[in-house]
């Protein structure tokens, strides 16, 4: 099974995590926040997460969920993780350490 990890903010707690996704599997999943358990809805097609949001409501229990995904609590964070362009020459990490040590050299 091939599984994708991606990053999750979480609109209620404001607080990062990661999942891991079996994006080979269409259709809906469901995200639970590991810190305040809000529920993100979201759906696969074609290997790739939509814009397509579905809820659970009374009128729609004909929805397949293909997962029910609750991460683990030590996976919440207070900040994003960094991409590989943050270590650039001009990535944020670079900027930080000119800002913080470039006077003292």
């Amino acid at each position: 099974m091939p599984r994708q990890k991606f990053e999750f903010r979480c609109t209620e707690c404001d607080k990062y995590f990661d999942i891991n996704l079996n994006t080979a599997l269409e259709g809906n999943y469901r995200v639970h926040c590991p810190n305040c358990g809000h529920i993100h809805y979201r759906k696969v097609d074609k290997g790739r997460i939509t814009d397509v949001r579905f809820t659970n409501e009374p009128e729609r229990n004909n929805i397949f969920i293909i997962e029910d995904i609750v991460p683990m609590k030590s996976s919440c964070r207070d900040f994003k993780t960094e991409k590989p362009e943050d270590f650039s020459e001009h990535g944020f990490l670079s900027r930080l350490w000119h800002e913080k040590f470039s006077a003292r050299v």
